[in-house]
């Protein structure tokens, strides 16, 4: 399978993730049953959407805002959405769990984004914020795992062009949840590849990769299960902005929230097996090599007794006059020595 991947026009992690309050793009996205369009504005040019109290009737608008670092722009957009300032700390804290945070007039929730960007796993704070017809996201880098939604939204009969603020946030969040799942069985195809290079042949650097792998599955496992208990609030009290009609929406997400959280469980299983089975077949090279050596020592252990017996500086030895005594001494410790090699071989011991 391949890794799920941001969009092919982001830019990349390592260039230009602070943007200043003058070069920040904003992406708007406004939508009802009728209408839809997508659009940039500049930070500078938010004079229309600054009142989000004046957002026409039936329509629905997505503000996502990327790579927001620098404190004055964070600032300006907070000014400008009227955004409480314990959001705007949260947003500018890249290490923060998953919460959920009720406001008047707004709901404030916090995640984790997981993506591959050059087969490295990415872990990304994402802050959503919903109200009454609108949702703005705040992420750390240029792009996201959206564009899903983005072509949903773009369908003229889709359910979210039918529905209010509250089902676009369950999309986001749905499309959070999907990339764990991406993201998990990328890495049980990664075990599953890696289980079949260890029963074939076990190398040192099969354990670096299961240790790898094992301190991915620690992270996601980390973030995601905050994360339950958020969708488990969302789909399971009374909230002002939630209607009733998204609430199943919701408790589905937890469900596949629950779900993740059991796969990851059982990919660590499986690393842990996997981990037993490259200790045993490195013990078990270990002990046939150990078992070749013991055979050949044992062995050499009677034809050293008879080359240490002639090898004495005794003057009257009387084999040492025959004339055939080299030639004998050799054929009895060949003797000796293939007896003892049909012996283990009747034995199996090698």
């Amino acid at each position: 399978m391949t890794p799920l991947n941001k969009s092919e026009d982001n830019i990349d992690l390592n260039d230009n993730n602070s943007m200043s309050a003058d070069s920040l793009l904003i992406e708007i996205i406004e939508y009802s049953k009728k209408t839809h369009k997508t659009y940039q504005k500049n930070i500078r040019d938010l004079n229309h959407l600054n009142d989000l109290k004046n957002i026409p009737q039936d329509c629905v608008r997505w503000i996502n805002v990327d790579g927001v670092e620098d404190e004055t722009a964070l600032q300006a957009l907070g000014d400008s959405f009227h955004i409480h300032p314990l959001i705007i700390q949260s947003i500018s804290n890249p290490n923060e769990r998953a919460r959920i945070e009720e406001y008047r007039n707004s709901l404030h929730v916090t995640a984790k984004m997981l993506y591959y960007s050059k087969s490295e796993l990415v872990m990304e704070q994402l802050n959503l914020i919903l109200g009454p017809n609108y949702v703005i996201t705040f992420g750390e880098t240029t792009g996201d795992v959206f564009d899903g939604i983005r072509n949903h939204i773009k369908v003229a009969d889709s359910p979210v062009r039918n529905c209010g603020a509250d089902y676009l946030m369950y999309l986001i969040l749905d499309a959070l949840t999907e990339s764990y799942f991406d993201i998990l069985e990328t890495l049980d195809e990664q075990i599953d590849i890696l289980e079949d290079q260890v029963m074939e042949k076990t190398e040192q650097d099969h354990l670096l990769e299961i240790r790898r792998i094992k301190k991915e599955l620690m992270k996601i496992n980390k973030y995601i299960w905050p994360l339950r208990d958020v969708a488990s609030l969302l789909g399971r009290e009374a909230m002002e902005l939630i209607r009733p009609t998204t609430e199943p929406y919701l408790r589905d997400v937890y469900n596949r929230i629950v779900q993740a959280i059991d796969a990851t469980e059982m990919c660590r299983d499986l690393l842990s097996g996997l981990a037993d089975l490259h200790l045993s077949n490195t013990s078990n090279r270990l002990n046939e090599i150990m078992k070749v050596l013991t055979v050949i020592s044992t062995i050499f252990i009677p034809l050293t007794f008879i080359a240490g017996i002639y090898g004495m500086n005794f003057a009257h030895m009387p084999e040492l006059q025959l004339p055939w005594g080299y030639g004998a001494t050799w054929g009895i410790m060949l003797a000796i020595a293939g007896c003892m090699i049909y012996y283990f071989k009747k034995k199996k011991w090698f």
